[in-house]
């Protein structure tokens, strides 16, 4: 959690893009109590529900991390950041986070059990999302996840992994989330505008450079100009 790197302001069209990967798959803060005490009573109960020890671990650092990044940009502690995440569908305080302190500053999370990423933007809402490459490795995967259009091609022009990343960052930057049919439209090129459900924005993705065993990618709404990644 020490990171060198001083977060800047996001600027025009920039996404500001943490990743990080456990040193093992058994990976826990040495400082956990003193981090835990950063989240809000939602991050702690969250927290405490995951019987996971790895999915604990990536929690606390994502959460932690994101607080930390945050309030160096509002000069705020970590623990003074207040955040709504009600859900769209239910109301209930499990949605994506929205900072209350400056709604201005968007971010997005993602997470495995091992690898971590977080996106900061000032430009409109954010996407980010990581996987491990065999997340996809199931079957009947391409008929729930890919437009027909992806199937006919096969991964000869991309591989599974990339076009579900894609997918599932521009649906995040846009608000919707999986509520949206990922078969019913084709992954974004990288910094091509792209509609991707009828009557809202159209999105631009960036891939982002992660470890091997992973793919991520990260999404804003075109109308905020050209999409460039500053990763730290």
């Amino acid at each position: 959690m020490d990171g060198t790197e001083r977060s800047r302001r996001p600027t025009d069209a920039t996404v500001e893009v943490w990743v990080r990967e456990s040193t093992s798959g058994a990976w826990v803060p040495p400082d956990s109590a003193a981090i835990a005490a950063w989240l809000d009573e939602h991050e702690r109960a969250r927290w405490a529900r995951l019987a996971d020890r790895r999915d604990a671990a990536a929690y606390l650092l994502l959460h932690a991390m994101a607080r930390r990044e945050v309030g160096r940009i509002l000069g705020r502690p970590p623990e003074s950041l207040r955040f709504d995440r009600t859900c769209p569908d239910c109301d209930r305080q499990h949605g994506a986070p929205r900072l209350l302190d400056d709604p201005g500053l968007h971010l997005s999370l993602s997470r495995t059990r091992t690898v971590v990423a977080l996106a900061l933007s000032r430009h409109g809402p954010v996407g980010v999302d990581i996987e491990p490459v065999d997340a996809v490795g199931f079957g009947g995967y391409g008929d729930v996840a890919l437009h027909p259009g992806e199937r006919a091609r096969g991964t000869e022009e991309l591989p599974d992994i990339t076009t579900w990343v894609r997918k599932e960052a521009a649906l995040k930057a846009l608000g919707v989330g999986l509520r949206i049919d990922p078969t019913t439209f084709a992954a974004p090129a990288p910094g091509v505008p792209t509609d991707v459900v009828p009557g809202m924005p159209s999105v631009t993705v960036a891939d982002l450079d992660v470890p091997r065993a992973y793919a991520a990618a990260v999404a804003l709404e075109a109308a905020a100009g050209a999409l460039a990644v500053r990763a730290h």
